[in-house]
């Protein structure tokens, strides 16, 4: 099975800088919970099929670069069920995949980020 998370486009596009791949990580972790939050809402609380295609497309862009297992292809096609507004059920079941997966690799990308800020040196604010 693969890695829960895959690091290495990120080693890749950082090229080992522990303060960018601090950066990203942190960018990353102070927005996509709230969004996949913001994705769940809408998926279960309304029929706004233009307003989930569009979270998940936004939310799709992150886990690009942030790779955690499965998330980007079940956003991709909660992505797709948004846009041609079916299968309500589907998405259901996506969502909260989507969601379990992400709470189990929170806390690696939290540990992940901190490894980074204390070996880029950056100092508490």
């Amino acid at each position: 099975m693969e890695p829960l998370i895959d690091f290495s486009y990120l080693q890749e596009l950082s090229d080992g800088d522990h303060k960018y791949l601090y950066e990203l990580l942190d960018i990353f972790l102070s927005t996509t919970p709230e969004g996949l939050v913001k994705l769940e809402q809408l998926i279960k609380g309304t029929d706004d099929w233009d307003a989930i295609y569009k979270q998940a497309h936004f939310l799709k862009s992150s886990v690009g670069i942030v790779k955690i297992r499965e998330l980007h292809p079940q956003l991709q096609r909660i992505e797709q069920l948004g846009r041609a507004q079916q299968s309500k059920d589907e998405m259901l079941q996506l969502i909260d995949t989507v969601m379990a997966t992400f709470n189990e690799a929170h806390p690696i990308l939290i540990s992940e980020r901190d490894k980074h800020k204390a070996a880029a040196g950056i100092a508490e604010e």
